[in-house]
């Protein structure tokens, strides 16, 4: 039997549907995410299930757990609170899969820097280098969506 792997698609920005696609990127079931969670076995699948396709945010506790067991950096499935600026960086990450014609320009030579502009300067320029690695074929896809779940 062949078995063919189908690169996940990203239905929106909202916090289920990015672990879902997390889940679908490390080819693991919701029945494998719910007991590597420590759920039940018997109500694991539908408790992963309702994560996935729930609104609310996951409390800060469960995040970190589902994080971990996604291996990802938490900052990837976390609740945008744009008052962070780091938040910013990791919504623009997600953009860019949600919609991949979208093109970011941000200026690193801009007037005086405030605190957000720094910060997210440090983590575009990081991700300008493995964007320009991906799009030149030095990388994988499978390899520059690793860097954005993990290293960001």
């Amino acid at each position: 039997m062949t078995v063919y792997y189908s690169r996940p698609v990203l239905k929106s920005l909202a916090q289920g549907d990015r672990v879902a696609f997390i889940r679908k990127f490390r080819r693991i079931s919701q029945q494998q995410l719910g007991d590597a969670l420590g759920m039940d076995k018997g109500t694991a699948r539908n408790r992963i299930c309702r994560i996935e396709r729930t609104s609310r945010q996951l409390k800060p506790d469960r995040l970190a757990k589902v994080a971990d067991a996604l291996h990802v950096n938490p900052m990837m499935l976390r609740w945008w609170d744009f008052k962070n600026p780091e938040d910013l960086f990791y919504h623009a990450l997600w953009v860019e899969e949600l919609c991949p014609d979208f093109q970011f320009r941000y200026s690193i030579a801009m007037g005086p820097q405030n605190p957000t502009h720094k910060v997210f300067k440090e983590k575009y320029i990081k991700w300008k280098v493995m964007r320009r690695r991906y799009i030149d074929g030095r990388i994988s896809l499978e390899e520059y969506w690793e860097w954005k779940l993990t290293q960001a």
